[in-house]
């Protein structure tokens, strides 16, 4: 038998200290071992180092790993180790980790492994095990050019989720690929054919989805770039869910991914709530309209954020807002503004991150053509605050701002201001029933934190940092004394104020020990070197006399560099 393990590696402490405890399964693993099945004498297996420990690597004779750019230092501090336990075998590494590095022009930065798979899985699985297994040559570096239609893809692989399912908070399925969309900060937008959406069959969502229901598993996450790419699709999907309900008696609770422009689809907000649809991602970025022209969010400012927030919401959904400081427009009361549109469309969930130039994006690109680049990490996420760009506004100002926002957006006041907002905003016929937990169901992520050491305690940590406080104390007595009046008078809201403590709760621990050292941020200020305003045609490092015409060039390229640079200060 030849041995096949998928292997999931994350950074722990990430793990731990962001997710608190709890796990999303590995869609990838379960998606691309059912294509194997049909190999013979093969052993699939899988690891992931949330569940089991570091040391408990089964055996193989291939390992194959994915990643995003932030698992960078984890996957290859793995590696290592796992090489020196299992010298003979094979390791390959796929996912988006290797197409941002090739687009970074950093590719050979993976090559501590065997080989390195750029472009979507399914297409090449198949070829890659098989010849790995029958010992045939492969170059370093395989690429599918091409786009993967999904449509024609196998259901999940059922006998490793019948073994491992009950390790993870519900289920995931993916449901589409692609973005219609052209945000410049967005990677999505820039991959092969993917400035559309590429989206599974309705009858396959609805298999996948009776598949876990019948497990006892409700919570549903569709991992898509944007459930909303194909309006019709998306109309389509909901008739089939609702069917299935009708058919079966089984309600599941639904998470996804989506744009503002739903509040433009009545008739569709009104099916989706029909089919169990709960929580909705959206990326807001900004509440100010120059920083949504600037990175091409036409979306938004078409939507007008703040009505268009607080009409998908009065159906009864969550929006989990996308929140993004330092962008080049950004305004001096940034922070302000952003805390204002929270309240004001009653959102109860979306933190802040920091604008990052993911490879290949537009972004990335005129960050590097006007010298603005930076070391950094290529990826989202983490523990400190890095970015790899340099910012037209100080350091300082980019810090506190966000500094400032943070402070604010713990308070309790403000956080019983959105909390009030969002339930005044839900149209009657819109609560949920009593018995209706949501996508976030309290009890399920209180038994994952319970699992594990770590996570108990952070969750103890939590309750008792949010509470000690006594202003945070008495508005959270105030939101639980409004839900029990909302309770008693028919509009059940109990849901939403689990949800809204929790995410609090979250805030507190994340934030409340912020402290400027830990961001690495640049800026161009901070950073301004009179070579960056140089096209490298007219540097030189000899000695030889520099030809007037292009002293010439040169006083008038930094002339114009400084009176750029100048004016964006202003701004």
């Amino acid at each position: 038998m030849y041995s096949v393990c998928f292997v999931h590696y994350l950074d722990k402490i990430v793990a731990q200290t962001q997710m608190f405890g709890v796990h999303y399964m590995p869609v990838w693993i379960y998606t691309l071992a059912a294509y194997l099945r049909d190999i013979p004498d093969l052993n699939i297996k899988m690891f992931d180092s949330r569940i089991q420990d570091e040391t408990s690597l089964p055996e193989a004779d291939l390992y194959l790993f994915t990643g995003i750019n932030q698992d960078y230092q984890a996957i290859f501090s793995y590696l290592k180790n796992a090489r020196q336990r299992q010298p003979k075998a094979t390791f390959v590494l796929g996912g988006p980790i290797c197409w941002s590095y090739l687009q970074a022009g950093k590719v050979e930065k993976l090559y501590d492994f065997d080989h390195i798979v750029i472009g979507d899985g399914e297409p090449v699985i198949i070829d890659l095990v098989t010849k790995l297994k029958t010992k045939q040559q492969l170059p370093k570096i395989l690429t599918w050019d091409k786009k993967f239609e999904v449509a024609k893809s196998i259901n999940m692989d059922r006998t490793l989720l019948d073994e491992t399912i009950h390790n993870y908070y519900g289920a995931v399925i993916e449901v589409s690929r692609g973005c219609p969309f052209l945000c410049e900060f967005c990677d999505i937008r820039i991959q092969k054919d993917n400035n559309k959406p590429h989206n599974h069959t309705p009858q396959q969502i609805v298999e996948e989805i009776d598949y876990f229901a019948k497990k006892n598993v409700f919570q549903i996450l569709f991992a898509c770039d944007n459930f909303l790419g194909d309006p019709v699709w998306t109309e389509n999907v909901c008739d089939e869910i609702i069917k299935w309900r009708e058919r079966t008696g089984l309600r599941v609770n639904i998470y996804t991914w989506l744009t503002i422009n739903l509040a433009n689809y009545p008739k569709l907000m009104e099916k989706l709530h029909q089919a169990g649809f709960d929580m909705f991602f959206i990326g807001v970025e900004s509440f100010d309209t120059n920083q949504l022209l600037e990175t091409a969010k036409i979306q938004n400012v078409k939507a007008g954020l703040t009505d268009s927030i607080r009409k998908i919401q009065s159906y009864g959904f969550i929006v989990v807002a996308g929140l993004i400081f330092g962008f080049d427009t950004e305004s001096e009361g940034v922070c302000h503004s952003t805390l204002d549109g929270i309240t004001s469309s009653g959102l109860i969930s979306g933190e802040p991150s920091l604008l990052t130039a993911l490879p290949g994006t537009p972004l990335y690109k005129r960050m590097k053509l006007s010298n603005r680049l930076r070391e950094g990490k290529l990826g989202l996420g983490g523990y400190k605050y890095q970015t790899n760009i340099k910012y037209l506004k100080s350091t300082e100002n980019v810090i506190n701002n966000f500094m400032t926002f943070v402070k604010t957006y713990n308070k309790g006041e403000f956080q019983f201001r959105r909390f009030k907002n969002y339930t005044d905003l839900i149209q009657p016929e819109y609560f949920p029933g009593k018995n209706s937990s949501g996508y976030i169901n309290v009890s399920m992520l209180l038994k994952m934190a319970m699992k594990d050491r770590r996570p108990l305690i952070l969750l103890l940590e939590r309750l008792a940092k949010l509470l000690s406080s006594p202003d945070r104390f008495y508005y959270f007595l105030k939101a639980l004394v409004l839900t029990l009046k909302l309770q008693f008078s028919g509009k059940s809201v109990w849901k939403y104020f689990n949800f809204w403590f929790f995410v609090w709760s979250n805030s507190v621990i994340k934030f409340q020990n912020l402290r400027p050292e830990h961001f690495d941020i640049g800026s161009v200020e901070k950073d301004f070197n009179m070579d960056d305003l140089l096209p490298q045609e007219y540097l030189t490092s000899t000695d030889e006399p520099i030809p007037e015409h292009k002293i010439k060039a040169q006083r008038k390229f930094t002339s114009e560099a400084l009176s750029r640079l100048a004016t964006a200060k202003k701004q």
